[in-house]
C-alpha cells in the first residue's frame, strides 16, 4: 500500500519522451491514476506515446506522470491528456512535467500549446497549468435548442448530400480554410466522422463543395449534438450555413431528438447570432480555453 513506500526522492526522477515501450505503462495510469486529464481516446493515446508525443515521468522503473501532446496542425498543438500518479503531487507533476513539454514542443516546431478542460473533472489542473505559464484565450460556450422550428431554409441553389469517403480530402482542405489551426479538425477526427454515417452532409454550389456539417447522436438518439458547421470563406453571406443549420435540424426531427445541442467560441459573435436565430439559447456553460505561447 502507498503509506508504506518510501518517500519519492524527485531528484532522482527523470522527465523524457514517449517511447514505444512506454505505451502499456502510460495506459495504466491513465487507467489508475484519480488525477487525470483525457481528450484522447485509446487510438490517439497509443499513436502519441509511439511517436513521441508525450512526456513521461520516472523513478526507476515507476511511471509517476505523464503529458500527451494531440498532432500538430501549423505550429499548433492541444493538450491531449495529463496523469499523476497518487504517490505524487499533482503540482510537483507539472511543476517538472510542463518545462519539459515545452521543450518537446519546441523541438517539433510547435509555438502554441492549447487546453480545454472539464471544470467538473479537471479542476485541479487548470490552476497548476495557469502557474506554469499557461494564459486565458477564450471560452467555449454550449447553446441548446428544444423543438424543429425552422425560421428558414437557406440557399435554394445549394445541393445538400450525404458525405462520401472520397470526399475526405476536399473536406480536410475546406476545414483548413474555415477555422483558425486551433479549432481545424484533422483527418483521425473527420474520418471516422464521415464512416460513422449518422449526420455527415455536403453543401454544394455550382458543382463545388461549398461547406459541410455533421452531428452524434446521443442517449439512443435523444439528444443531437451538432459538432461542426463550416463554410467556405469566400462563400459566405450566400445562405450556406443557414442551408446546412436547417439540414441539421430537420435531421433532428426525422430521429426524433429532444435536444439539440452545440458548442463554439466566445468571441464568434457571427455564429451565435445565427444559432440565436434559429431557437438556440445558451446554457450558461462554459470551457476555458487556455493557451501556452512558446
Amino acid at each position: 500500500m502507498w503509506p508504506f513506500r518510501k518517500p519519492i526522492d524527485l531528484n532522482a526522477a527523470i522527465t523524457r519522451p514517449s517511447q514505444p515501450t512506454d505505451i502499456t505503462a502510460v495506459s495504466h495510469l491513465f487507467r489508475a491514476a484519480s488525477r487525470r486529464f483525457s481528450a484522447t481516446n485509446g487510438n490517439e493515446l497509443y499513436s502519441a506515446v509511439e511517436e513521441g508525443r508525450a512526456i513521461v515521468m520516472q523513478l526507476d522503473h515507476e511511471l509517476l506522470a505523464t503529458a500527451v501532446l494531440g498532432r500538430p496542425i501549423h505550429r499548433v498543438a492541444w493538450l491531449r491528456g495529463f496523469a499523476v500518479s497518487e504517490r505524487l503531487q499533482p503540482r510537483e507533476a507539472v511543476a517538472r512535467v510542463a518545462p519539459s513539454l515545452e521543450i518537446l514542443a519546441r523541438q517539433q516546431t510547435i509555438t502554441q500549446i492549447y487546453y480545454a478542460g472539464d471544470e467538473q473533472s479537471d479542476q485541479w489542473l487548470r490552476p497548476l497549468l495557469e502557474q506554469a505559464g499557461y494564459h486565458h484565450q477564450t471560452d467555449v460556450v454550449v447553446y441548446e435548442k428544444r423543438g424543429w422550428e425552422i425560421p428558414d431554409s437557406g440557399n435554394a441553389d445549394v445541393q445538400v448530400r450525404p458525405v462520401r469517403a472520397v470526399d475526405l480530402a476536399e473536406v480536410l482542405q475546406l476545414d483548413m480554410r474555415c477555422f483558425e489551426p486551433q479549432w481545424v479538425k484533422d483527418e483521425s477526427i473527420l474520418a471516422p466522422a464521415i464512416a460513422d454515417g449518422s449526420f455527415f452532409v455536403i453543401a454544394e454550389l455550382n458543382g463545388h463543395i461549398a461547406g459541410y456539417s455533421y452531428a452524434t447522436n446521443h442517449f439512443g438518439g435523444r439528444l443531437v449534438h451538432l459538432v461542426r458547421i463550416a463554410v467556405d470563406p469566400a462563400l459566405r453571406g450566400r445562405g450556406i450555413g443557414v442551408r446546412l443549420l436547417a439540414e441539421f435540424v430537420t435531421y433532428a426531427a426525422e430521429v426524433g431528438a429532444g435536444l439539440l445541442t452545440l458548442n463554439t467560441q466566445a468571441y464568434n459573435h457571427h455564429a451565435q447570432r445565427l444559432y440565436r436565430w434559429f431557437g438556440f439559447t445558451p446554457t450558461g456553460e462554459r470551457q476555458p480555453v487556455l493557451c501556452r505561447w512558446l
